[in-house]
């Protein structure tokens, strides 16, 4: 899930000590290959053999003869670095965006539509062929088109008199300075000229930090979070540019230092979940698109049919427990306070059968003796998955399980565990809220 943010920690490896034996057994000799690409790994970077080891050589594809630079190990094999493209392959196409390449925001742009889905589905089937569901009748990928996220982090760094505005480059930290994203809502992308305007006047030099951009029902909630500290001048800069761009909130946090100020508030940060208005804490998880949302709550509910009481496992703000509360008492259970004290003022606020817990499900799952009284267990983890609650689950879980996740490893590792507890996974159906990345939601059915 995940915000959208390009690259990561990691890079090039640090030669040590020039004059000492570790640095020179450790050094790598960077040398120029011509490689085919045989496939795409589940990470999007093109993979190749070479002396008997994977290379792996992000921006290619299937098919390409690419001259490559070999810089160092990475994991089974060796990293590499695309210097030309000598012979495209037959499922390479024209990137759309003109940061492809440089930006980190995705990974994939440069392979035809069709590969490119066949792929992003195939990431599920491999995944899950791994923990054995090997005959599984997986869903087609439903699809939804970039131009849609609602909800995007972009990362800035000062330099010199300016600000630069985007995403990280490939497994880097330097931020890569962009003009358009073509993933992003159009309101959002407008507001990254002004954006990065307003930070060159109130961030200081040679700082970096992170933007969270939102758009809810009335507007836009910005989030930025960097280690500064705000004057009254930048208090009144930071209203003007919120009154200028008709902000709904603008809130600002430092890193470490808990929860986030909100400096202006004109109008409340809401989203509708189901048909109720939730007010979002700053920063707070969205699906990122209203339809990716709509479709994963339409097969979840689906799912649980005619079940009168649900236990709603890392609920969040109420994605999914809203819609549910339509036709069953749902219990949200979550872990993060200020999304679940979000969760109950919305239902406070209706005549919904909903309660709520406070309950970190990571360090302390729900056990069976507390799931007797469910007839059905939905549950939405971070990237990680939820082994722990996937383990108690199937010791004792109610008869029917619907888990969405958007990592298809850990998806597969939870339903191993729920398999192994009786469980038969009936369906699963990829979702791609994550264009041109190696992202990829999913929802699936579990019963015994």
């Amino acid at each position: 899930m995940s915000a959208v943010r390009g690259g990561g920690r990691g890079g090039r490896p640090q030669a040590r000590g020039a004059g000492s034996r570790i640095g020179r057994r450790d050094r790598v000799v960077p040398k120029l290959v011509e490689l085919v690409i045989e496939g795409v790994g589940r990470f999007g970077d093109g993979v190749a053999m070479h002396e008997g080891k994977p290379v792996y050589v992000p921006y290619t594809a299937q098919g390409d003869l690419v001259l490559v630079r070999i810089e160092g190990k990475r994991g089974d094999g060796m990293a590499g670095l695309l210097i030309e493209v000598l012979e495209p392959g037959p499922i390479r196409a024209e990137p759309p965006c003109r940061h492809f390449g440089a930006c980190g925001g995705c990974a994939l742009q440069h392979l035809s539509p069709e590969s490119y889905q066949s792929w992003k589905r195939g990431l599920v089937a491999v995944a899950l062929a791994r923990q054995g569901f090997t005959d599984l009748p997986l869903a087609p990928l439903v699809t939804i088109p970039p131009g849609t996220r609602r909800r995007a982090a972009f990362a800035f760094a000062r330099v010199g008199n300016g600000v630069m505005l985007g995403f990280n480059a490939r497994a880097t930290h330097k931020v890569v300075d962009i003009e358009e994203c073509l993933l992003v809502e159009p309101r959002l992308a407008a507001l990254l000229p002004p954006l990065r305007a307003m930070l060159s006047e109130v961030v200081p030099p040679s700082r970096s930090g992170d933007v969270v951009l939102t758009q809810v029902d009335d507007g836009l909630d910005v989030l930025i979070e960097v280690e500064a500290t705000l004057d009254l001048f930048d208090r009144e800069k930071l209203t003007v540019f919120a009154e200028a761009n008709d902000l709904s909130r603008l809130s600002w946090r430092r890193p470490g230092a808990g929860g986030a100020e909100p400096l202006v508030v004109r109008r409340p940060a809401t989203v509708r979940l189901g048909d109720v208005a939730v007010e979002l804490p700053p920063g707070a998880f969205l699906q990122p698109s209203v339809e990716g949302e709509r479709i994963i709550a339409a097969l979840v509910a689906a799912a649980v049919g005619d079940a009168p009481s649900v236990v709603d496992l890392f609920a969040g703000c109420g994605t999914l427990t809203f819609p549910l509360a339509h036709k069953a008492k749902v219990h949200a259970v979550e872990g993060d306070v200020a999304a679940l004290a979000a969760l109950k003022s919305a239902a406070d606020h209706t005549r919904l059968p909903i309660t709520t817990e406070a309950r970190d499900l990571a360090r302390r799952p729900l056990l069976p003796d507390e799931m007797k009284r469910f007839a059905a267990a939905v549950f939405d983890p971070p990237r990680a998955g939820a082994p722990d609650q996937a383990d108690q689950l199937a010791k004792g879980g109610p008869s029917l399980v619907v888990a969405v996740s958007c990592n298809p490893v850990s998806f597969a590792h939870d339903a191993r565990l729920l398999a192994e507890g009786g469980y038969q996974l009936q369906a699963v159906t990829p979702i791609d809220q994550f264009p041109w990345s190696a992202h990829v939601e999913m929802v699936g059915v579990f019963k015994r």
